[in-house]
């Protein structure tokens, strides 16, 4: 079963933007490195079921742009827009080789595998590797899926991991039938839950191995974590 492993926050400022939200939730955040080939940097919050926050800006705008990662063109494309909040999440696997062998199978668009790495504070290198169902970032939002070399992304010290949980993520789509549809395919959901909200608007569901995916006819993407969401 996939995991939701963490939310993309796009900002001009990410140590401000955690900084900022940290204060307002008594939230702890962290540093966390520089994607030295990507152009970018970022700073994080983690939480109690292996999920985390990431703030992500740019520090070198020649890189980001030129970069052939899709989620830094994404970051790119958003920050020339002036983009900023939740622009993306990853969902989680272990089995990213047998993801491919899939998506080759069904003819399932897509890019990759991406190798990524970063420096943390510590001076250790933290790796993992990307796959990326395509689409148009103008249009719609389809989560990357992200392998750990190791265990999930977490700090060194535990004592910065907030205890609050990751609950829920919702994101917005033009036609709920057919993304619904569009994302069992691609992500090889079970036959989700259909249900309505206290404004009687439909949304279906799904759950994840640490919270639940939620698709509902709007332009919403946000990420609840306990009594707070961004």
């Amino acid at each position: 079963m996939l995991a939701f492993d963490h939310l993309v926050v796009l900002s001009s400022s990410p140590e401000k933007a955690q900084h900022d939200f940290s204060s307002k939730h008594g939230v702890r955040g962290l540093k966390g490195g520089h994607h030295e080939s990507w152009g970018t940097y970022n700073h994080l919050a983690f939480f109690d079921n292996q999920a985390y926050i990431e703030w992500i800006g740019i520090e070198n705008h020649e890189r980001a742009e030129a970069s052939d990662n899709p989620l830094i063109k994404h970051v790119s494309y958003s920050n020339q827009q002036e983009i900023e909040g939740t622009i993306q999440f990853a969902l989680r696997t272990n089995e990213m080789d047998e993801v491919i062998r899939y998506f080759d199978k069904e003819e399932i668009a897509y890019e990759g595998p991406f190798e990524g790495s970063r420096t943390k504070p510590n001076g250790t290198t933290l790796s993992w590797r990307m796959l990326f169902p395509s689409f148009d970032a103008s249009k719609e939002v389809l989560p990357f899926l992200i392998e750990w070399d190791g265990p999930p992304n977490a700090p060194d010290d535990d004592s910065l991991i907030n205890a609050t949980p990751f609950s829920k993520i919702h994101v917005g789509v033009k036609d709920l039938e057919k993304a619904t549809l569009q994302w069992q395919h691609i992500y090889q959901l079970e036959s989700p839950t259909y249900k309505k909200d206290n404004s009687e608007n439909p949304y279906t569901q799904w759950n994840l191995e640490n919270g639940t995916l939620i698709l509902s006819p709007n332009t919403t993407l946000k990420a609840e974590f306990g009594p707070f969401s961004l």
